[in-house]
């Protein structure tokens, strides 16, 4: 699943990226209500497929991805878990927290508006969910507060190829002894195949309002120099790959529906949320050095 060892022409990735040209707030307020057609439930990631199970039912794919997080943020044996999770989007995963944890205290952060205001409207009331707009890399909460800590496809629109001032929050929140769990796109090496593919990567970080996905070793690194003990990195490209095949037949169907019926205008940034799937196997593992990860540790 980790690229191969880059050859003589070989593109190294740029020191600095680009800024994105249209802003994370702008991108989820006209390109967000579009991810209904990636999943009903505005799970808004990939999915986690298992050996036996069906690859055509995307939803419980997605779904599986909250199960394996939760299993990995180790706190089924704790009375009242405190749990926070770090860029919530419509806290589809919260919500899949609070069916499988009834006495968790469960706590969201997006800088979105839009997406606060979405969310609160999608989760029950009974459920013990909060959303709160603010900035994941300086949350403003008392530290040393959460049992468990997450980040799933959203620390990519943190700052830094080390996502470094991410986890130095993530570490400041946790108690001692808990859990942060990871689960994002990567950068195995520091090389591009050619050009063209450089100039891919390029695109897609433009299209989903990234300046730079981390760089795997820069990022364990991180956690090490932070303290984090236990830690624990899953290749998951395989087990994502199932759902990453949906994507051509849900595009396809979104053109149709959406975009041919003249529904809604296509503005920019529902474009961008069009192409960046598209581009997205260009660059990963085995034809670039992209490939997902599920990174786990505690916290001393």
């Amino acid at each position: 699943m980790i690229a191969a060892q880059a050859s003589p022409v070989t593109q190294e990735i740029p020191q600095q990226p680009a800024a994105p040209t249209i802003g994370l707030e702008q991108y989820y307020r006209e390109a967000g209500p579009d991810y209904a057609a990636w999943s009903p439930e505005f799970n808004m990631h990939f999915g986690y497929y298992r050996p036996g199970r069906n690859p055509f039912r995307r939803e419980a794919m997605l779904e599986q991805m909250n199960a394996e997080v939760l299993a990995r943020l180790r706190v089924d044996a704790l009375p009242a878990p405190r749990l926070l999770d770090l860029g919530c989007g419509l806290g589809a995963t919260l919500r899949s927290f609070a069916r499988r944890l009834p006495r968790a205290d469960l706590l969201g952060i997006t800088r979105v508006p839009w997406q606060v205001e979405h969310a609160q409207a999608l989760n029950p009331a009974s459920a013990r969910i909060r959303i709160l707009e603010g900035d994941y890399q300086d949350t403003r909460l008392p530290a040393a507060s959460f049992d468990a800590v997450y980040a799933l496809e959203s620390s990519c629109h943190a700052r830094g190829s080390d996502k470094g001032a991410l986890l130095a929050e993530a570490h400041r929140l946790l108690r001692s002894g808990g859990r942060l769990v990871v689960a994002d796109g990567f950068l195995a090496s520091r090389r591009f195949a050619n050009p063209l593919q450089q100039r891919i990567y390029r695109k897609l970080c433009e299209c989903w309002v990234i300046e730079e996905l981390a760089q795997l070793a820069p990022f364990t690194a991180r956690l090490a120099q932070l303290g984090f003990t236990d830690l624990t990195v899953e290749h998951l490209q395989f087990r994502v790959a199932p759902s990453v095949a949906h994507i051509p037949w849900v595009t396809l169907k979104f053109l149709i529906t959406d975009v041919l019926s003249g529904k809604q205008p296509m503005t920019r940034a529902r474009w961008n949320n069009v192409l960046a799937p598209v581009l997205l196997p260009l660059v990963s593992a085995p034809l670039g050095p992209m490939t997902y990860c599920m990174i786990s540790a505690t916290r001393q």
